[in-house]
Formats: C-alpha cells, sequence, structure tokens
C-alpha cells in the first residue's frame, strides 16, 4: 500500500518503535486480494438486487479449495443482504450461491446465511448413524419475512468422496422444528447440491454406502447385481414362505487401511495377504432359509484361480463374531461361489499357504480398523500480553507437520500431548506364572486411532482456567469430523489465581464412547502447558493510561507599559421604567402553554469509543502513527505525538491509544460519525477485519472486549 502523506516521517518514527519495543507481538495483517473471484462477486444481482441493495459482514467470500489466511475466520463466514423486490443471484459464504425470485422481498426485507465455523459445530450438527458421514460446512439461512411466499434456491458446495461406492444426501432442520429431515435435492458437476425450499433453517451434505435393493419372492429368483458384475444371488424356490427384500452394500477396504491393520495388529494379520470389500447381504426380515442360497463374490484384487484353491476363503459375519463359510466352494478365474442358509455381511481373504484358520481375527480387525486412521490431537497457544489464546485440534497424523508449520508462521507454539497410562504400575512385581504356549501378540508402540465422529471430553485443570465468556461451560467436548478440512475448538485461557509466579497448567481430554480398551487408553491424554513468569508479570501489569494533554495557555504578554492604555467610556445606564406587578392569576394564565415540552437528549458516545474499548483496540494496531495519518490528525499533532512518545518510552500499542483518545476529544459526533470515520480508516490501512469488528460492535452497542477479537485467531482453512 503507498505512503500516505508524511509517509517518510511514518517511517523513521516506525523504525524507532521497533526498536524501542522488543518482544512486542504484532498480529500479522491477512491480504486479500480483491479483484478476484473469491470475493463476493458484484455480479451477485443479475436481474436486480445490486450491490447497493445489500449489507455484508464479511469482505471476501472464500471459496472451497482456496488457501485462506489462517487470521481470517468468522468474517467470512457470514453475509446479509437486502434484495429488494426484484430478487437475484446473490453469492453465500465457502462458494455457495442464493436465487431469489422476483417479488419476495419487500424493500427492508433482509436474509443471512451463516456458516459454522469449526469451534461452533457442535451447536448445529445432527446426531447421525455410524455408516452416514458429514461432507459439508453446516448452512444457516434466516430472513426478516417468514413464512416465504416462494421458493428460493440454495446452492450448497460439499468436499469430493469416493462416489463409486457411495451417494450424496441432504438433510435440513426448519427453522420453527427440532428434527432433522432429508431434503430433496438437484446433484450439480460442481461438488454442490441445488435446493429449492419454501422455508428456511439449518442444511448439510451428507453421504451414506449405496444400497442396491431388490425383491425375493416364495418362487426364488436369480439376481445379478448392478453395483457389481461379480456380485449375484440365487434363491431356490420355497427357499422362505413369505416374500420380502435384500440389499446389497458394499463397503471398500483401501489398501492403505490393510497396511495399517497389519502394522499395528500384527499377530492377527500375520497369515492375511489380501481381502476383498466387506459385502453386506441384508434380507429386510432377518431369517434362516429352508433351501440353501448360492451366493457369488469376487476374489481379492489381482487374484485369479484357475482350479480349486485352498488359501482362498469366504467369512461371514455371525453373532459369535467372524466365521469360516463352511461350504464347498467353486471357482471360476475372478470369482468364487458358495452355499448359505444365512444372509449377512461377508468377505473373500486369501491366506498363507495352510493358514486359512487363522483368518477370522484379522477379518475382525479389518472391520474394526476400516474407517480409523492414525491421528493426533494437539495444542496451540499463542500468548499475547494480555490475551492468552488456545487451540485445541484433532487430525491426521499426516497433516501434522504441514499444521504445525502453519501455525506457527501466525505465532502459535505447538505444546505436544501425553498419552495417559491410568493403570500403570499396577503390574508390578507379579507372581510367578506357569510356562504358556507362546503367542504371536507382537507389541505395538501406542497409536491414537481416530474415526470420523470421534468424540473426547476435555478439562482445563490447574493454574489455568478458561475465560468465563468462553462456550466451555457450554460444551467440553471435541469432536472429529473426517471429511471436514479442520476439526478444532478455540478458547481464551487466564490463570486461575493472581499470583505473579510461573503457572503450568494441563488439558485432560477422555475419548467417549469407546470400549476397545487398547483404543481408549491410546488416545486418552493429557497436553501439559508450562508459562513463565515474565509472560504472566506482563499479563497482570497494569495498563499504561497516559494522561490527556493540558490545553495551552496563552502567553502572558510583560510589554506592559509599551502598551498604550485606552480609557474605556462607560456604558450608559438605561432608564428603566416601573410597573405595577401583576396579579399572580394573570401572571399564571400568561405563562400557560399547549406546547410540549421540548427535552434535549444528551447524546451519548458509542461504546466502542470508551476508554476501555479503545485501549482493547490499540493493542490490535500498533501502527499509530499511520493511523493518525488515516484519521486527518494535523502534521504538527502527529509530529508532537511521535517525539513525545520516544521520549517517555511508550510502547507502540501506548502511542495508538493515545492518538485515539486525542482523536475522540477531537470528534464532534462521537456516534455514528466517529464510528464510521474510525472503521473507514482501518479499512484504508488494510484492517478490514478489524473494521468489520468494530462495526458490527457498534451495531449491537457493546464494548471492545477481548473475546470481540477472537475470530482474528481463529484456524480455518
Amino acid at each position: 500500500m503507498p505512503l500516505p502523506r508524511n509517509g517518510h516521517l511514518l517511517n523513521r518514527f516506525n523504525m524507532r518503535f521497533q526498536a524501542k519495543a522488543k518482544g512486542v507481538f504484532v498480529i500479522p495483517t491477512p491480504k486479500f486480494d480483491l479483484e478476484s473471484d473469491s470475493t463476493v462477486s458484484e455480479s451477485a444481482s443479475e436481474s436486480g438486487g445490486s450491490m447497493k441493495n445489500k449489507e455484508i459482514s464479511n469482505s471476501c467470500s472464500v471459496a472451497i479449495g482456496t488457501n485462506k489466511d489462517f487470521m481470517d475466520d468468522d468474517a467470512h463466514l457470514k453475509v446479509t443482504y437486502s434484495p429488494g423486490k426484484k430478487g437475484g443471484n446473490f453469492g453465500l459464504p465457502n462458494g455457495g450461491k442464493l436465487i431469489l425470485p422476483e417479488g419476495l422481498f419487500g424493500k427492508k426485507d433482509t436474509i443471512t446465511c451463516q456458516v459454522a465455523s469449526p469451534s461452533q459445530r457442535w451447536k448445529y450438527y445432527p446426531t447421525l448413524p455410524s455408516y452416514e458421514h458429514i461432507t459439508s460446512e453446516i448452512y444457516t439461512l434466516q430472513s426478516t419475512m417468514h413464512p416465504l411466499k416462494k421458493s428460493v434456491i440454495i446452492q450448497i458446495p460439499y468436499y469430493q468422496i469416493e462416489t463409486e461406492h457411495n451417494e450424496i444426501n441432504v438433510k435440513g432442520k426448519w427453522s420453527d422444528e427440532n428434527e432433522w429431515v432429508d431434503v430433496g435435492f438437484l446433484k450439480k458437476e460442481d461438488c454442490s447440491v441445488e435446493l429449492e425450499v419454501d422455508r428456511l433453517g439449518i442444511f448439510i451434505v451428507t453421504f451414506t454406502p449405496k444400497k442396491e435393493i431388490f425383491d425375493v419372492t416364495p418362487q426364488g429368483c436369480l439376481y445379478n447385481a448392478h453395483i457389481s458384475r461379480y456380485i449375484s444371488v440365487r434363491f431356490p424356490k420355497k427357499a422362505h414362505d413369505k416374500p420380502f427384500q435384500c440389499a446389497i452394500q458394499i463397503n471398500p477396504i483401501p489398501s492403505d487401511k490393510l497396511q495399517l491393520a497389519k502394522e499395528l495388529s500384527p499377530g492377527e494379520t500375520a497369515d492375511l495377504i489380501l481381502a476383498t470389500e466387506f459385502i453386506d447381504l441384508i434380507p429386510s426380515t432377518p431369517c434362516v432359509f429352508k433351501r440353501a442360497v448360492s451366493v457369488k463374490l469376487p476374489l481379492p484384487t489381482g487374484v485369479e484361480v484357475e482350479e480349486e484353491n485352498d488359501d482362498i476363503a469366504v467369512l461371514q459375519k455371525t453373532e459369535n463374531g467372524w466365521e469360516l463359510v463352511d461350504s464347498k466352494y467353486k471357482f471360476t478365474r475372478t470369482t468364487v461361489t458358495f452355499d448359505t442358509k444365512s444372509l449377512t455381511k461377508f468377505c473373500v481373504m486369501q491366506s498363507k499357504p495352510d493358514r486359512k484358520k487363522r483368518l477370522p481375527p484379522a477379518a475382525q480387525v479389518l472391520e474394526n480398523r476400516n474407517n480409523r486412521e492414525k491421528g493426533e490431537i494437539v495444542a496451540f497457544l499463542n500468548l499475547q500480553e494480555k490475551l492468552w489464546f488456545l487451540v485445541l485440534e484433532c487430525m491426521p497424523q499426516s497433516k501434522l507437520e504441514s499444521r504445525v508449520k502453519e501455525m506457527s508462521e501466525k505465532g502459535f507454539k505447538h505444546v505436544v500431548k501425553e498419552i495417559v497410562k491410568k493403570d500403570e504400575g499396577t503390574n508390578f512385581f507379579r507372581r510367578p506364572q506357569k510356562f504358556q504356549q507362546p503367542t504371536r501378540q507382537l507389541q505395538v508402540p501406542p497409536t491414537c486411532e481416530i474415526n470420523d465422529g470421534m468424540k473426547w471430553e476435555f478439562s482445563v485443570v490447574d493454574d489455568i482456567k478458561v475465560n468465563s465468556e468462553s462456550n466451555y461451560m457450554e460444551n467440553r467436548e471435541l469432536h472429529y469430523f473426517r471429511y471436514l478440512p479442520e476439526s478444532y475448538r478455540q478458547f481464551v485461557i487466564e490463570p486461575k489465581t493472581n499470583e505473579e509466579r510461573a503457572i503450568s497448567g494441563a488439558i485432560n481430554l477422555d475419548p467417549l464412547g469407546i470400549e476397545d480398551k487398547n483404543l481408549k487408553e491410546n488416545c486418552t491424554c493429557s497436553i501439559h502447558i508450562e508459562i513463565d513468569e515474565e509472560t504472566v508479570k506482563a499479563y497482570f501489569k497494569p495498563e499504561f493510561v497516559p494522561e490527556e494533554p493540558e490545553p495551552k495557555k496563552e502567553k502572558v504578554n510583560f510589554d506592559i507599559l509599551n502598551t498604550p492604555v485606552f480609557k474605556e467610556d462607560k456604558p450608559e445606564v438605561p432608564v428603566i421604567q416601573k410597573f405595577k406587578p401583576l396579579p399572580p392569576t394573570v401572571m399564571e394564565r400568561l405563562m400557560r402553554t399547549n406546547r410540549k415540552p421540548i427535552i434535549t437528549r444528551v447524546e451519548r458516545e458509542s461504546k466502542v469509543l470508551s476508554g476501555k474499548s479503545l485501549r482493547n483496540l490499540s493493542k490490535l494496531v500498533p501502527e499509530g502513527l499511520t493511523l493518525a495519518v488515516h484519521l486527518n490528525l494535523p502534521d504538527s499533532t502527529i509530529t508532537g505525538l511521535g517525539f513525545d512518545a520516544i521520549s517517555n518510552g511508550l510502547s507502540m500499542a501506548d502511542v495508538t491509544y493515545k492518538i485515539l483518545l486525542y482523536w475522540k476529544r477531537m470528534c464532534k459526533d462521537k456516534k455514528d460519525g466517529a464510528v464510521n470515520s474510525l472503521t473507514n480508516a482501518l479499512r484504508d490501512m488494510g484492517r478490514e477485519e478489524i473494521a468489520n469488528i468494530v462495526f458490527e460492535r457498534h451495531r449491537d452497542n457493546k464494548e471492545l472486549s477481548p473475546d470481540a477479537f477472537t475470530p482474528l485467531f481463529t484456524p480455518y482453512q
């Protein structure tokens, strides 16, 4: 950005301030390309609803897949429009789109769309079955017009998924209801869905495994599946007395999941070589057939059999776990056929020679670990002078290195977790046991495995606590969303006591709803936080409030002798005529009036211009001299304030605070006019996100508290 007037003077002062204020944390300013496609398009209204008719609470709308700056979060997730009577097309956050018909809204009606940030998803997301997964952000739409007289079209983008075995679904919760329902939609080619609705509410895109359903009658049937040409089921006549439906569902086993199962459970999977997908054959009514049903399934990828092979086995899941199918196998080059009297979940596996009986434990391990991956729970800490930010995040292990690097560039420190062994120390000094046959159970290092929908309950203990204005008391759960870019919670923390000493705290995390003892132990962890004494003292250090400059006194003129003396003529005293006093009744009648008394209202200043608000703002805008230029303060005032700050050893934040106080005294209108001048100056400096927060707090008649700037430190991609 080119320097404003007196740019050379600002450079000189800024260099001297930076040399004085060592250790001061300066917030990096996000840079936005307002001419790129990621901004809210000016073509948002093709048939009406021009840019003049809309109120936008964010400066740009980030599309999916763009590298959005970490410091920029909630300000980009909410947008408000005043479409007017003409309607039109409008952009939504994260690349969404809204199409409003003509004549739906009035001149003063508005419609608002907000996307839940990762730290706020717990307020909105629905409870889903284990086989259904969230694959889009959560969109909430509200309008001043309720109900809608016409339908509107909403386009919601979703993150790309594997479509061969999965299908998209859309769920919604209407504004006046509490239940989530399936919403009809049209799938678009650009990874988005289009909804045509006449009610607003909360919407989300999910996906489930594909199901292929067919009918079976007592006369029997032969069904060749469309979902896979290698699957067929033959029901003989009178296999069952009543007609029913049967569903075919495929759950793939990726090669990396197979490799992970072998790595983490080497004992159970030592004899497993290859496996097919898990293939579910689900009858609508569980039953045991009177006559055996013939099932044809594919062989593992890359396996071809020309004659009988004793290393290929079909496994089925029963009430007692996984078992080998006790039947004679018939092989073709790529398939195997067998008979069974019950339909359930099947899997075809290849074992090492003569080790087929060792496959059931391997099938159990594969089923348990098919939806898991190596994961990490990490904490990122940003300790400023008066604000301590904590981000608690769950992510795949493959993303850890890049995430730590990204957060460190934003001023956050990575705090490593420790796995908690609750029963540690209880296994010492055991009584010697009798000799037993050695097992194949091999020791592997503890690994945290995570899956979609996994939750932890966490607590902040010891010498630190969460700020009372955070939502920590409302919800203490960390939820992992595997198919969304990020899963985290963020808070403002503070010391528990007022003692100025080195403090330590911990965040304890306990997984919820996990029955596997080893998995639960590996996912139970604690994150220890150490804060040195110097940082704590800086937190409690009284804020420096510079004294307001006294008004200049006029110089006394001592050259009295040289000043000519002028005699003042005494004014003539006017002659006042005396009148008789009027009676009280006459005076009362003359003073009586029918007009309402005129009450002059004292205009109070905006809460965002209070001393406390300006102090919090000055910590985030250390470029005080640049701000003074954009606030149109006189050059002489800027120069005087700059040299005064250097001579008194003030920090950059103190200079900004002193400039804001001086500017406020100069303002005649200390409400809307002053706030508009301040927000315009911040935008001219490139601090768009701070200006938006100041405007929103002024509109809500609230002060600028430290938590008001929390969205500037929220990780979001």
